[in-house]
């Protein structure tokens, strides 16, 4: 199996993307504010309802009493003046002689009433009026229909009320809130919007003219403070990238043009005393160049990845460069490329990328070889060195972070990050102690799927 397929395992992995944030309804403000309003309508109606019910639960139960204590004064009144007086009997009042004649299911419920009237609790209320006459041992109870009675006279139950009110309150409630919110986050919506138009180029001082005293207003003045540091911070780097530009180039160019006078000499080509340090100072001047040139690219907003190149002339470049860190060492190149392969993306961007990736891999390998594979999709740099720790593969890519035997900065894999993070690529690291590490770069995938899903 080749070095470029190889099986690292599914261990931690680096991996760095760009996502679009979208708003999710249903956290937003503007629900939670509708939400709080149907909450607030809903907990105000059974509040309402408990109150009502209870109150007219009490008015009922005292009309019901009312109605039986009048109807047991009248039967008694008729009774005591003539004993054949019948049984009251009425479309909600039935009256039962002796416990015996009782229903069934009431029969232990009434037995041990005393005399009066008396409500049983159930799911559906219970009033009976006990009564007894001197001249027979037996009771009367008299049973009130207050469930046939409240169905017949459009008697609406406290659940039905709920309920109603509910359906009622629903539609309203809504509107209600959305109105609401629509005027509470008016303010905060122009302010959004004046954000969003903004550009880092052309921070103004202020939002607007008139600073509303809310709120909304205190957030306003804390952004304009926020981008006032920013202006300036910008105003800084915009300098710096000026002056870096200038005041580092220039030397550079200077020891270049040295070096291209003393290699024109004749005595350059047969001195090797004179010929190998030159050429170690003209491949240092490339490299400070090339690093030079990097953060130049990183530090300028208006960078565009949008190009085309030849992968295989990049990678000629790219090895040929870097030829000098195979001296003393028992490794060889490997380059998998179609020189025809064209690459969406600019020549420069490529190969800072794919010079980065190589440097590191030399670096870090002894000996066996280093493989470059470039695909239309993707750059994969691969390697028999030493490796990297589980733990320390989610760290490689930080600033300032190398191995033990690297003579650089550690900034290598750190730039690499930093490019994909700004063209949207997917960069992702394998690896595994005393085999090899993988690097691989998604660049056209990376870049389709993020037009793809916006």
């Amino acid at each position: 199996m080749s070095i470029g397929q190889k099986n690292f395992g599914h261990g931690p992995q680096a991996r760095v993307r760009t996502d679009g944030v979208s708003m999710n309804f249903l956290g937003s403000i503007r629900f939670r504010i509708i939400a709080t309003i149907l909450l607030f309508g809903f907990v105000l109606i059974l509040l309402n309802s408990s109150i009502t019910f209870f109150f007219m639960g009490k008015g009922m139960t005292g009309l019901v009493k009312n109605l039986l204590a009048t109807e047991v004064e009248y039967f008694e009144y008729r009774y005591g003046q003539d004993r054949t007086t019948p049984l009251p009997h009425s479309k909600y009042i039935r009256v039962f002689r002796g416990i015996n004649q009782v229903p069934e299911r009431f029969r232990n419920q009434v037995k041990a009433l005393s005399l009066g009237i008396h409500s049983i609790r159930r799911e559906h209320p219970i009033h009976i009026a006990v009564m007894a006459f001197p001249d027979t041992k037996d009771r009367f109870y008299l049973f009130f229909h207050g469930r046939q009675f409240m169905e017949e006279n459009n008697i609406i139950r406290p659940g039905q009320v709920i309920l109603i009110s509910i359906a009622v309150l629903l539609v309203p409630g809504i509107l209600l809130g959305m109105f609401t919110s629509r005027a509470v986050l008016a303010p905060m919506g122009r302010l959004m919007e004046k954000i969003r138009a903004l550009k880092p180029e052309n921070l103004p001082a202020f939002f607007s003219d008139k600073t509303e005293t809310n709120e909304i207003g205190v957030l306003t003045t804390t952004l304009e403070q926020t981008m006032s540091r920013i202006r300036e911070f910008i105003d800084r780097e915009k300098e710096f990238t000026r002056d870096a530009s200038h005041e580092l180039r220039t030397p550079l160019t200077i020891v270049k043009g040295a070096v291209e006078i003393i290699e024109s000499q004749p005595e350059a080509e047969t001195n090797g005393l004179i010929k190998r340090p030159l050429a170690r100072i003209k491949r240092s001047v490339s490299e400070m160049e090339q690093t030079i040139e990097t953060f130049l690219w990183l530090a300028r907003e208006d960078v565009d990845s949008k190009g085309r190149c030849r992968a295989g002339e990049v990678v000629d470049r790219v090895v040929e460069g870097s030829r000098h860190l195979l001296h003393g060492k028992a490794v060889k190149i490997e380059v998998r490329v179609d020189p025809q392969v064209e690459i969406a993306v600019k020549a420069e961007i490529l190969h800072i990328v794919m010079g980065n990736l190589l440097k590191n891999a030399l670096d870090y390998t002894r000996e066996g070889k280093v493989i470059l594979i470039v695909e239309p999709d993707f750059l994969e740099v691969s390697d028999t060195g030493m490796g990297i720790d589980q733990g320390r593969i989610q760290a490689v890519t930080n600033a300032h972070v190398k191995g033990a035997t690297s003579s650089g900065f550690g900034l290598g894999l750190n730039i690499v990050k930093r490019l994909c993070t700004r063209f949207g690529w997917d960069m992702d690291i394998a690896s595994q102690p005393g085999k090899g590490t993988r690097v691989r770069i998604l660049y056209r995938t990376a870049m389709a799927d993020r037009a793809l899903h916006g």
